[in-house]
C-alpha cells in the first residue's frame, strides 16, 4: 500500500474537485499552473488527489496596475447618447449655481453673459477686418477665368460659335502635317 499511486484522478474529476470546468482547467494549465499537481501517462493527464501547496508570491510586476483616470467635469464637451441627458446635465449645474450664489448675483448673470457674447463678437469682427499673417498661397485661375473678352456673350457659349468665331476654335498643339504611319501600320 506504500506504493500507491497519489496521480489518480482524472481531468473531469479534478476540475470538480476545484469547482471549475475541464476547459478552464486546460486553460490554466496552458498558462502553467498545476504543474506539480499532474503527470502524463500514455497521452492522458493524471492528477494528483492532495491539495498541491501555493508558494507564498510577493508582489509581482503585473499587480501595480494603474487605476483608470477618471473625465469627471466634463459636462459641455461630453458625449451624451440624447438631447435629454445634456439637458439634466445642464438642470443640475444650474441648480448647484442657484444654491451657491446670492440672488443680487443670479440677477445680474443675464446681463454679463449679453456682455460677454459682445465682446466675443467684436474680438471676432476685429480679426476679420486685420489683415491675415504670413503669405498667401496662389493656386493658380479659376476653373472658368470670369476675365476672358467675350464672357457672357452669345458666341461665347452659343452652340454654333465655332462659326461665328473660327480663330477661337483652331487647333492647338497639334502639327497640321499629315499623320505618318508607323512601321507596323498598312
Amino acid at each position: 500500500m506504500a506504493n500507491k499511486n497519489p496521480f489518480n484522478l482524472t481531468r473531469s474529476e479534478f476540475a470538480n474537485k476545484l469547482g471549475i470546468s475541464t476547459d478552464n482547467l486546460k486553460k490554466k494549465m496552458k498558462r502553467g499552473h498545476y504543474q506539480s499537481s499532474y503527470i502524463k501517462r500514455d497521452g492522458k493527464y493524471f492528477f494528483s488527489s492532495q491539495e498541491a501547496v501555493r508558494p507564498i508570491i510577493g508582489k509581482s510586476l503585473g499587480t501595480n496596475v494603474p487605476t483608470r483616470k477618471r473625465n469627471r467635469g466634463n459636462h459641455f464637451k461630453g458625449d451624451y447618447p440624447n438631447l435629454a441627458f445634456q439637458q439634466t446635465n445642464e438642470l443640475r449645474m444650474l441648480a448647484k449655481l442657484k444654491h451657491n450664489v446670492d440672488e443680487e448675483v443670479q440677477d445680474l448673470l443675464p446681463e454679463a453673459v449679453q456682455i460677454a457674447k459682445n465682446k466675443k463678437l467684436e474680438r471676432l469682427q476685429s480679426a476679420l477686418r486685420e489683415p491675415q499673417k504670413g503669405m498667401l498661397k496662389h493656386y493658380g485661375t479659376q476653373l472658368i477665368n470670369l476675365s476672358n473678352k467675350g464672357y457672357g456673350t452669345v458666341a461665347y457659349s452659343s452652340p454654333i460659335a465655332y462659326r461665328l468665331e473660327p480663330l477661337k476654335f483652331r487647333k492647338q498643339n497639334r502639327s497640321d502635317k499629315p499623320f505618318k504611319k508607323g512601321p507596323y501600320e498598312i
